[in-house]
């Protein structure tokens, strides 16, 4: 899809004033966007504390070849928790894209963590409705009805809103990992806020690199930070909590204080975060963490 990538790109900085005049679907509060292959289908949910409820369901066809994309060229829909980044519309895409696309944030930091290439992954219409009827043809991209293409972005926000591809929802949406989920998160942020560098590293996966820190660099750097001040506390709000096969993903907005001996502040912030979460032995671990926009 590399022949619309520069055109694509160029619209992406055109103000959007087609899209201003958005018809938000009734019920719809918190949308997350979930692509199940194993259906076949596009669902529109409400998120509700780590929970996504169905609110409308679509026909749609992926990737000609199955399985996860692992580099470009593979015609494969990848597999993850992504963000849509930005619209194009008709007559900056090529007629069998429809009227509308919508890009997806493929790949990711997970993506890139596993050496994954490729791009311009998209939800787009088509000007051919049989292809709905085949299960896969596409060159990776999801493709659905150009009327709910339509609905699908009049409900999302940009840079926000995530969309969850899986390989079976169904095995996902009771979320069974929500518990310890929340658990984990309280713990690790209770153990940064305590001064517990060995509870805190222990939060993260062997394999954990930061800006260019091995674990055990990071471990010595955060040691560092804990003999610099003598209070530390560290809190969150507005978490999410997204499941899926691969990993699992916490968003947060992170709120960081410091102080200094005999209380002089410190270093004090206010950052937006993803934790992307694998198992370890069982227990959970931090394998990226991620500030975001």
């Amino acid at each position: 899809m590399k022949q619309f990538k520069a055109l694509a790109l160029a619209f992406a900085f055109l103000p959007c004033l087609a899209f201003n005049a958005q018809a938000k679907m009734e019920g719809l509060r918190e949308p997350v966007v979930v692509v199940d292959k194993k259906t076949n289908q596009i669902h529109l949910t409400n998120y509700d504390d780590g929970r996504l409820e169905i609110v409308k369901s679509y026909r749609a066809t992926m990737g000609q070849k199955e399985g996860d994309k692992l580099m470009e060229g593979d015609l494969k829909t990848p597999e993850g928790i992504y963000e849509f980044l930005f619209r194009s519309a008709y007559p900056a895409l090529k007629k069998k894209f429809g009227p509308l696309a919508i890009y997806v944030g493929y790949p990711n930091a997970m993506d890139k963590n596993g050496s994954k290439t490729g791009f311009d992954i998209l939800v787009h219409g088509t000007d051919d409705p049989a292809r709905l009827e085949r299960k896969f043809d596409s060159l990776g991209c999801v493709v659905t009805d150009n009327e709910n293409v339509k609905t699908i972005s009049d409900n999302i926000e940009l840079k926000d809103t995530k969309i969850i591809i899986t390989r079976d929802f169904g095995a996902l949406k009771d979320t069974p990992r929500l518990a310890r989920a929340k658990e984990f998160f309280a713990n690790w942020l209770k153990a940064w806020s305590e001064k517990d560098l060995t509870g805190y590293v222990e939060s993260y996966a062997d394999e954990y690199k930061a800006e260019g820190m091995n674990r055990l660099a990071f471990a010595k750097y955060k040691n560092e930070l804990n003999k610099k001040y003598d209070t530390i506390k560290v809190t969150a709000s507005d978490v999410k909590y997204y499941f899926h096969e691969k990993y699992d993903l916490i968003t947060f907005t992170q709120h960081y204080s410091s102080t200094f001996a005999g209380g002089k502040p410190a270093f004090n912030g206010v950052s937006k975060k993803n934790l992307y979460l694998q198992e370890r032995n069982g227990n959970y671990r931090i394998v990226m963490e991620e500030a975001r926009k």
